[in-house]
This record gives structure tokens, sequence and C-alpha cells, in this order.
């Protein structure tokens, strides 16, 4: 029973460390000195949105808290995207407010579904009233795609750009 308890903690403490694990694109910062990785980070497309090493980037929707040691980047931790004031899309919280939810919530939905993408991992980058329907402009890792939608939540149609 010991060892079947043993077992159970090791994959616990594993997948424990793989949720905190830095993402992948700033992953090789760990152990950087802070200079130099901040201006890394902002060339990669992040940038500082509070006070408290918490970074955000637009394009791929990602939001980190960065850890220093010494002058250096010690831990890079993923967070919510709301820790950086936004939603699941990129667009500021705020901006979010005159699209209807429905029509967010069923572009996010189709856009993560698209190339079978993390669900949450879609951010929107622009979105116009085009009539009585949406046009929202959907980014998930590697394609952007183009979500006509009502404001009911009816996909009419997905382009890929």
């Amino acid at each position: 029973m010991k060892r079947i308890i043993g077992l159970g903690d090791i994959f616990c403490s594993f997948s424990i460390s793989a949720l905190a694990a830095a993402p992948g694109d700033i992953a090789d910062l760990v152990g950087s000195r802070a200079a130099d990785a901040a201006s890394k980070m902002q060339a990669r497309g992040y940038h500082h949105v509070r006070s408290d090493n918490i970074w955000w980037n637009d394009k791929t929707g990602i939001c980190v808290n960065v850890h220093l040691s010494n002058g250096r980047y010690s831990r890079i931790d993923r967070l919510r995207p709301s820790a950086c004031g936004r939603t699941s899309a990129g667009l500021p919280a705020s901006e979010l407010g005159n699209i209807p939810a429905r029509a967010l919530r069923a572009c996010g939905r189709r856009a993560d579904r698209y190339r079978s993408a993390r669900g949450g991992t879609n951010v929107v980058e622009a979105a116009e009233q085009t009539g009585p329907t949406w046009l929202l402009t959907m980014a998930i890792p590697h394609y952007v795609l183009k979500c006509t939608v009502t404001p009911s939540g009816r996909v009419i149609r997905m382009d890929v750009k």
C-alpha cells in the first residue's frame, strides 16, 4: 500500500509542477539577468501591466508573474488573464463590454475547437459591429480567425487567415 501512495505523491507533484511551468516562448529566460530578460520579454511581445512583475502578451493572451532572486529571473508562473486585467480574450475587459457575451463565448468555443486548441487560448484582437452581426478577429497560436457571429451567439462564418 505504501508503494501505491508513494507513486500517487510522485504523480501529484509532477502535475502541479507542470502547471506552474513557464510558457514555452519565455521558459529560456529563467536564470537570466533581470535587465536582459525584461528586454527579451518585450521583444517577444510581452509588456509590463503591473508593478509587481506581472506581464501580458497581447498576441498570445498569456499573463505571467516573474519571480526575481539575486537580480535574476528565478521562476515564471503563468496566471489567469484576469490577473493582467484581461478576460480570456486579448482586449482589455473594458473594451469587451460592447460585445454581447453570447457572441464572445460562441466565437471563443469555435476558435478553441479549431485545430483542437486548448480551451481559453483564443485572443480577441479586434471587434467590429457589421450591421446586425459582429466580426471578431480571434488569434489562437499560429492562426488568425475571423468569426462572424450574431448577438445571440450563432456563428455564421469562421474564416482562417
